[in-house]
């Protein structure tokens, strides 16, 4: 058997390569588990400010996690979701339960679910690929209505920028 080599450190503890590498790593580690939790704090505060900024303009918490909801799930589970919460105001004799008009079909032509998606994603800035396919009127308005969000965000934000002090 190879006999493993000792250092002795400063304290007089007898170490091995291995443990020293080890000591060396953990504190390593242990110093950027302290900057991350740092900079997890300053955004957690800058999410805290931008929350701030949304509920002064009357938007909620929920507000947003509805809205991220609708950005992770499909067309199909979010209306799935709906029609549960319509069944449970069923059970509580809720009005909302007899609203079942809110899952009607979507009366917007196709043109104009395929505009409003591509709206949407210029407006989210989102890189996505039209998904639409070519030479067809959807896939034309789908690029008007990127062109379209991108458009009004671009105002917007030229707007913020001129606001901005020199």
């Amino acid at each position: 058997m190879a006999k493993k080599e000792r250092i002795v450190t400063s304290e007089h503890n007898e170490k091995t390569q291995q443990e020293i590498w080890e000591d060396q790593k953990f504190l390593d580690t242990f110093g950027e588990i302290k900057r991350l939790e740092s900079d997890m704090a300053s955004t957690k505060g800058d999410i805290g400010a931008a929350l701030k900024r949304l509920k002064d303009m009357g938007w909620t918490k929920k507000d947003l996690e509805f809205a991220k909801t609708l950005e992770d799930k499909d067309v199909g589970q979010v209306v799935a979701d709906f029609e549960r919460k319509i069944r449970i105001a069923k059970l509580f004799g809720h009005r909302i339960g007899r609203q079942m008009s809110l899952l009607d079909e979507d009366p917007a032509s196709q043109d104009e679910r395929a505009y409003q998606a591509g709206f949407a994603a210029g407006r989210l800035r989102k890189q996505i690929a039209n998904p639409y396919q070519p030479s067809t009127r959807e896939f034309e308005r789908w690029e008007d209505g990127i062109r379209d969000g991108n458009k009004l965000v671009n105002k917007e934000l030229a707007g913020a920028m001129a606001e901005q002090p020199d």
